[in-house]
């Protein structure tokens, strides 16, 4: 039987640009809390959501409206090779 090397769980090394097909955008606050903010396809277009995400919710937060999580990290989940979804990529600082 043979055994297919992995890569944290995805069959190939994951690059900026990589499809990951549909692929889960999660914000993260330091309590736990989470909240989905976008899917897309790779970790180039994940980055991009996670700071216009954190933009939006900064700007909502300056006008004293309520802007949800308050995400200390981003999460981007994808199907591995074995069909469950795995973390692909956690985005620290959005604005770096």
């Amino acid at each position: 039987m043979a055994h297919t090397a992995t890569h944290n769980g995805f069959s190939i090394p994951l690059q900026p640009d990589t499809d990951l097909g549909l692929a889960m955008l999660i914000a993260e606050g330091e309590d736990g809390q989470h909240e989905p903010v976008a899917v897309v396809g790779t970790i180039s277009e994940a980055r991009e959501a996670a700071e216009s995400d954190f933009r939006g919710r900064m700007r909502r937060l300056e006008r004293d409206e309520d802007a949800g999580v308050c995400p200390t990290t981003y999460k981007l989940w994808a199907r591995g090779v074995d069909g469950y979804y795995c973390l692909a990529c956690e985005i620290a600082d959005p604005l770096n």
